[in-house]
């Protein structure tokens, strides 16, 4: 329909598109590039007010000029509508801690197969990742850390975008190593950090107990660098004392919740100013776990994380830092002891899983998977379905939930 003052209000359907006196194109989803002006249709949008509407959008190449109504006389040129039929528009998913995935690992893959992974990964809904490495020698780490760097200055278009670096490790507590080899491990010192090319390092995770008089945790914090406990024993004045602003995927790797002394784990879920990974493998938080974290934890202090494994995507056995991982039939990953290694799935695939399991909704999901990763990480303006901004977006089967079609950059 068209307004009196002449502003088109989107139609309900694209077969009712008015005949305007504008060029216009109806294209396929799979056909659709933002270039010129687009209109998406007929679609659920998650807007800036982290609520799923009805609603229509318009770009002019990678821009939102308009959300659900235009006015025709400013077009100059041609519209292509794309008619997504009832479809929900998000924007990206970000994953601020995941090690790779179908064989690529960021702690050891090569240029060519870490730009082959991140754009198989943005056709999947993930617009963003912290790149996590692993503990190893110094010489190893600022080998790979000078090689992500690298791809980070020189993205390929269209691709997953590494915005940073995750180093877990080699700060961690050897009581709470999980599966990563003791012998690899740093004690937590500025020190050491200083050893290492931190240029594009966003997230540190670190035991803060062993950190003497939290040196080096209030050295990264005052650094524009997030220090996150984890694979800790830490108590939590520990977490008090040192400025620690988030805990590492929590629960996993840490000294557990306790009624008497409370720990790490303790000040990750009830602390109010505390940011908390959690993992979205029901192997490693059951579904009554998530549900409790989701309750107690401000709705903009959670962040999902996958934790992917190199090997996340492919259901077989592998070797992660020299440790061989075996993969059984319900895609859980241990180590020959028996320890969890990680997640076998990415943030894209458990959206359903989550939402059938747990008291979580995709309005839910999309916020901790998406927006407050974005604000933790100081790029929540990119991250907006909102008029004037240029999001990165993914648009989503809301039967399946699963992603149709991903634009970035």
């Amino acid at each position: 329909m068209i307004n009196s003052n002449n502003n088109i209000s989107f139609c309900a359907n694209i077969r009712n598109i008015p005949k305007l006196n504008i060029p216009k194109r109806v294209l396929k989803l799979n056909d659709a590039k933002l270039n010129g002006y687009t209109a998406f249709i007929n679609g659920k949008i998650y807007d800036s007010s982290n609520k799923i509407k009805f609603g229509d959008i318009l770009l002019k190449n990678n821009q939102i000029i308009a959300i659900n109504e235009f006015d025709e006389n400013s077009i100059n040129g041609i519209i292509k509508y794309v008619d997504i039929k009832d479809k929900i528009l998000t924007p990206t998913l970000i994953d601020e801690h995941i090690h790779g995935g179908y064989g690529v690992n960021f702690h050891s893959s090569d240029e060519k197969s870490i730009r082959k992974f991140l754009k198989q990964l943005a056709k999947e809904g993930t617009g963003a990742i912290l790149a996590t490495t692993l503990p190893g020698t110094l010489e190893h780490l600022n080998k790979q850390l000078k090689l992500l760097n690298y791809i980070i200055k020189n993205p390929d278009k269209g691709a997953t975008k590494i915005l940073g670096i995750h180093l877990e490790g080699p700060f961690l507590n050897p009581k709470k190593a999980g599966i990563h080899p003791p012998e690899a491990l740093l004690k937590p010192s500025i020190e050491n950090f200083e050893k290492l090319d931190s240029e594009n390092v966003k997230i540190v995770t670190l035991a803060p107990e062993l950190d003497q008089n939290y040196e080096l945790s209030k050295y990264l914090k005052n650094r524009g660098i997030i220090p996150s406990a984890g694979h800790s024993t830490a108590d939590a004045s520990d977490i008090k004392e040192s400025g620690i602003t988030q805990v590492t995927h929590l629960f996993n790797a840490m000294a557990p919740f306790h009624h008497r002394l409370p720990t790490v784990a303790n000040e990750g879920l009830l602390n109010p100013k505390i940011t908390a990974e959690m993992n979205t493998d029901t192997s490693l938080l059951v579904p009554d776990t998530m549900n409790l974290i989701m309750r107690e934890k401000p709705k903009d202090k959670l962040i999902l994380i996958s934790d992917a494994l190199p090997q996340a995507g492919i259901k077989k056995d592998f070797l992660l830092n020299g440790i061989r991982i075996h993969v059984n039939p319900d895609w859980i990953a241990t180590s020959d002891r028996g320890i969890l290694a990680g997640s076998m799935k990415f943030l894209h695939e458990v959206a359903a899983k989550l939402i059938k399991e747990t008291n979580m909704t995709f309005e839910k999901f999309i916020r901790y998977a998406s927006v407050n990763p974005a604000k933790n990480l100081g790029v929540e303006n990119d991250y907006k379905i909102a008029k004037g901004s240029k999001p990165d977006f993914a648009i989503w089967d809301k039967n399946s939930l699963k992603v149709e079609k991903t634009f970035i950059n």
